[in-house]
């Protein structure tokens, strides 16, 4: 069985639409299918694609949503190394025609949306937060989300944007990286990747 590393990026659930609106910024389209998220009074249309199984239109609250992405990350070391071991002689290092950074589609990526942390098997107790888990496809590409600087930019750019609480890379162990955490960069080792705040701040003021 391969490594399944994970981005774990945690938001207040008041801005659940928000974040799932502006997540479509960051993706390309697959498919020619949207999907529809039923809030109480109106409907989110995504160019997004629901994963194998979900259906097409989907209720705001349930408790998890699974979405197929293709993210565009832009262009660095290991994004290189990751497509030419991936596509080969098929890959093209031609530069952007605008001289600006060339930006790559990495896919498939998994997204799971928890918008009831209470239903989750690791939390105590009910809290007002979402989390947004972009779970990878394997081991080639839980290697490119731990070494790529892009990849790591791109979802802290998504926290910052949207007001993200909790930004936490699950290395696949018993503890949890912080990367970001209430407005602030930090790189500290947490006992668990599901944390709510208060727990977080218990930690970081005992030294975990």
């Amino acid at each position: 069985m391969g490594l399944n590393y994970k981005y774990l990026l945690y938001f207040q659930k008041k801005d659940l639409w928000d974040v799932l609106e502006g997540l479509g910024d960051y993706c390309n389209r697959v498919g020619d299918k949207d999907t529809i998220i039923r809030f109480p009074d109106r409907d989110l249309v995504l160019p997004l694609m629901p994963s194998w199984g979900e259906k097409d239109v989907i209720p705001y609250d349930q408790p998890e949503i699974d979405f197929a992405l293709s993210m565009n990350f832009e262009e660095d070391p290991a994004i290189l190394d990751y497509l030419r071991d991936r596509d080969g002689d098929q890959f093209d290092r031609s530069p952007p025609e605008d001289g600006k950074v060339k930006t790559y589609s990495i896919g498939f990526i998994y997204l799971t949306v928890f918008t009831d942390l209470s239903q989750h098997y690791g939390f105590r107790k009910p809290n007002d937060l979402v989390l947004f888990a972009f779970d990878t496809t394997g081991t080639h590409m839980s290697f490119l989300f731990a070494d790529s600087t892009s990849i790591r930019k791109t979802f802290i750019n998504l926290l910052v944007r949207y007001k993200g609480l909790i930004g936490i890379f699950d290395w696949e162990n018993d503890y949890g990286e912080l990367f970001w955490f209430k407005g602030r960069h930090m790189n500290v080792h947490l006992s668990s990747n599901y944390l709510l705040p208060e727990e977080i701040e218990s930690e970081l003021e005992r030294g975990w």
